[in-house]
């Protein structure tokens, strides 16, 4: 079957109901991402104010934080599908299964981390030759977050749950509160203020922590409240080898596909150091505020995973057509409109991280570049939403490795060595990546491939008790 953007056959009314139930679960989910992003932002300013050799240095350990995530984007994206297609079918027991089971395997990913937390400084060593207080703190800042990754790991397969089950807005709560808690300890801790040790890197990192311990407790009071997750916990708690199957066949290829990007990073970033300590830091700075664009379109990614997968699960494929079509036209619209702003006021938002003036010129460039591809950025969103809530993470995985060591990579270095262009290459190479990627996706979902898999992960879950559905 052939798919389109432009028109699908849902009966009119059954689009705005559609639209009006995408609103309702992204809208609470934008919201969290863009305190999401907060976390990592709120460090950038306040260290960035403090020095930019100490927000450099939280830069590069956040690089190799991001590879250290694959097997908590496993799980979470698992927990995420699998919930949401089970909840679609009423099936209590898997979607209470799928997160405890989750939760385990991200607990022993993240006791694993703790101990590779010795070897920090040797890690950062794969950047080459840094500068030396740059290396100081990154070393301080990697060591401090691996220590407390059962936070981090906590959070994102508790939120992927509760989000797959319908409920966008405790995660939501939860992030706000421990982001309120953040720029208080950020604040304290960074600088001194309040009674507390002036910590500096290492008082950013501790505060995230922290902060995020707290947003756990949150999420874990509203999971025991929860009919679909909390469903004979006794029974549920226990390791389960297919359901445990099911989470890492449909979140292993996310989690490639995160390790392959995280990694391109990195090589990514070393490219970008030849250009000179100050393009990096403003790059850090583009980063931020592309991350500060993405909120609407992950928001919208988010609802639409979670609505496609429920629809997925009772083998509604038109309406699960209808969900990816209203999504990307949501996700433009915001988009686009964010990005016409981005391209004409880069100044005000760059000032946020940095009042200094070499930094500031330079971040324009990225961040004007992050204004002109806001479209592509809204199709990958979609795109995304659709192809995770049926099961089509490999292609993804593919899609996202070919285009990141094939595309970005070999550009930025030739831009950036051969030709000099600096920063402006780099991103330049960036932005070939994403929009090829966006493009692909597109012709995937418009082929109808992926039929066959949506079917796979639908059948997982359609099995259902009578105590399943009082």
């Amino acid at each position: 079957m052939k798919y389109s953007l432009l028109k699908v056959s849902v009966e009119e009314k059954e689009l705005k109901n559609i639209s009006r139930n995408l609103l309702k679960l992204a809208l609470p989910s934008m919201a969290e991402n863009s305190l999401q992003m907060l976390f990592g932002m709120v460090d950038t300013a306040f260290l960035g104010h403090l020095s930019w050799q100490a927000m450099s240095g939280a830069g590069l350990a956040n690089q190799l934080i991001f590879v250290f995530q694959v097997i908590i984007v496993a799980s979470s994206v698992g927990v995420n599908v699998i919930v949401s297609n089970a909840t679609g079918v009423g099936n209590r027991h898997k979607a209470s299964s799928s997160l405890w089971n989750g939760i385990q395997l991200c607990l022993f990913w993240a006791f694993f981390l703790m101990f590779l937390s010795i070897f920090s400084e040797r890690f950062l060593k794969i950047f080459g030759s840094v500068d030396e207080t740059v290396l100081r703190y990154a070393s301080q800042y990697l060591r401090t977050i691996l220590l407390g990754m059962s936070s981090l790991s906590l959070m994102a397969v508790l939120g992927a749950a509760l989000r797959g089950s319908g409920d966008t807005k405790t995660p939501m709560l939860a992030t706000g509160i421990a982001n309120l808690l953040n720029v208080f300890l950020d604040y304290a801790m960074i600088y001194g203020k309040f009674g507390f040790p002036r910590w500096e890197v290492f008082g950013a990192a501790l505060a995230t922590v922290i902060s995020r311990f707290v947003g756990v407790i949150v999420m874990l009071l509203a999971i025991l409240k929860n009919p679909y997750l909390n469903e004979d916990l006794k029974k549920a708690i226990k390791p389960e080898l297919a359901t445990l199957k099911d989470i890492v066949s449909v979140g292993l290829p996310a989690a490639g596909e995160n390790f392959m990007f995280s990694a391109g990073l990195l090589v990514f970033a070393s490219i970008l150091l030849r250009s000179g300590p100050m393009a990096y830091a403003g790059h850090r700075i583009g980063i931020n505020i592309e991350s500060l664009s993405f909120m609407p379109g992950w928001g919208i990614s988010v609802a639409v995973t979670t609505l496609a997968g429920q629809y997925n699960g009772r083998r509604d494929l038109d309406k699960v057509a209808a969900v990816a079509k209203q999504g990307f036209a949501l996700a433009a619209l915001i988009q686009v409109s964010a990005g016409v702003l981005i391209f004409l006021f880069p100044q005000p938002m760059i000032r946020l991280f940095t009042n200094q003036t070499e930094i500031v010129e330079l971040a324009k460039i990225p961040v004007r570049l992050v204004g002109l591809f806001q479209i592509f950025l809204a199709l990958e969103s979609s795109m995304n939403g659709v192809l995770r809530a049926t099961g089509n993470t490999t292609f993804s995985m593919i899609v996202l490795a070919f285009s990141m060591w094939a595309i970005r990579l070999p550009l930025a270095y030739v831009l950036v060595t051969k030709l000099k262009l600096g920063l402006l290459g780099a991103w330049l190479g960036m932005m070939s990546d994403m929009s090829f990627r966006s493009v692909l996706k597109l012709f995937f979902y418009l082929s109808g491939v992926w039929e066959k898999t949506a079917l796979k992960v639908s059948s997982r879950v359609r099995h259902v008790s009578e105590s399943d559905l009082s």
